[in-house]
């Protein structure tokens, strides 16, 4: 059955939120005590209290995963390209709503460079040391616009490495963002073939190391192909879990998050409901990991595959529509203007 590019875009949006929101309450759990605390969960619970990040929030509530997507999205659209300066000032909004929201909004990286160019530091030089995930957590809707306007691995690239110069401006973070950015954009333009979208993630990866502040890190394509293969050689979910876990353990750094992230992807081989169930189930950064397994996974399957009872806790919990954002893409992809 043909997909349409609105079922992907809201496929992508919901995968984003719903894994986002879902994996609030096991975010930097391990396994044995997520499974302690919730055997396993396919619904929405609040946070525990006193809970290191999230403490706070309500169950269904999603977190700066979606919340910096959404206000990237605000900057695309007012100039119909990649402005550094602007989304440095969204970001910045968005810290001012939610500063009393929950326990801690902020990731290391983008709460370091905001306090930086408070205090003056120019936009470049803010985000010279960011190395954790919030350079890919956010990109979906990067991802979504390059899909649609069949874009290659080099102009998204461009467009990853300018939306990282605020607080991820590292060759690390970079490399992740493309990995993620590309890998929804493969599964927006109809790839159903697991292998081939990490393929793509790898190629990506390897594209975004030449841009950003080199820092000691590891290669994000090594491990990205790590983490497929043991998805990939798993007998059961389970196994592959455990697998995953045990080599990279899912945190907040790049060279951990992003390749769990895809290893997840594969493990639930696109399915959305599998996938993010998974990520959230897994331990470590689960909301942002989940967020991203599932961005790629409804762009690849389309929104009727992420459980409505999921989209419709989403949309109630946090007085959001997806809908009109997802025009709003649509629309400004033919439009976009991809960064020199």
């Amino acid at each position: 059955m043909k997909i349409s590019k609105m079922d992907r875009t809201l496929g992508c949006l919901y995968g984003t939120a719903t894994g986002d929101a879902l994996g609030v309450p096991s975010s930097f759990l391990t396994p044995n005590r997520i499974r302690e605390l919730y055997g396993w969960i396919d619904t929405f619970y609040p946070p525990e209290k006193g809970h290191i990040y999230h403490d706070g929030l309500l169950a269904g509530e999603y977190t700066d995963d979606t919340e910096q997507a959404l206000a990237l999205t605000h900057s695309f659209l007012r100039y119909r390209k990649v402005v550094p300066e602007d989304i440095a000032k969204e970001l910045e909004k968005w810290a001012e709503r939610v500063k009393d929201k929950y326990a801690s909004p902020f990731g290391p990286s983008t709460e370091r460079a905001l306090k930086a160019i408070r205090e003056g530091c120019p936009i470049g030089e803010s985000g010279k040391y960011g190395n954790t995930n919030g350079s890919a957590m956010r990109i979906s809707p990067l991802g979504i616009i390059h899909g649609l306007r069949d874009s290659s691995i080099e102009e998204i690239v461009r467009d990853v490495y300018q939306t990282c110069l605020v607080t991820h401006n590292t060759k690390v973070a970079v490399s992740s963002g493309a990995a993620v950015a590309w890998g929804i954009a493969v599964c927006m333009k109809g790839e159903t073939d697991v292998g081939k979208v990490v393929e793509e993630t790898i190629k990506a990866a390897a594209a975004g190391e030449i841009f950003g502040n080199d820092i000691p890190a590891p290669s994000i394509g090594k491990r990205i192909d790590c983490a497929a293969d043991l998805a990939f050689k798993a007998k059961s979910p389970q196994e592959g879990m455990d697998a995953i876990y045990s080599y990279f353990g899912g945190g907040d750094l790049c060279a951990d998050s992003i390749p769990q992230t895809i290893g997840l992807f594969v493990l639930g081989k696109g399915d959305p409901k599998n996938t993010i169930e998974y990520a959230v189930n897994i331990g470590g950064d689960c909301d942002t990991n989940a967020a991203m397994a599932g961005a790629m996974a409804g762009a690849m399957n389309g929104v009727d595959a992420v459980p409505l009872v999921w989209r419709e806790t989403v949309n109630k919990v946090n007085h959001i529509d997806m809908t009109p954002v997802a025009e709003d893409l649509i629309n400004l992809a033919p439009k976009w203007q991809v960064a020199e």
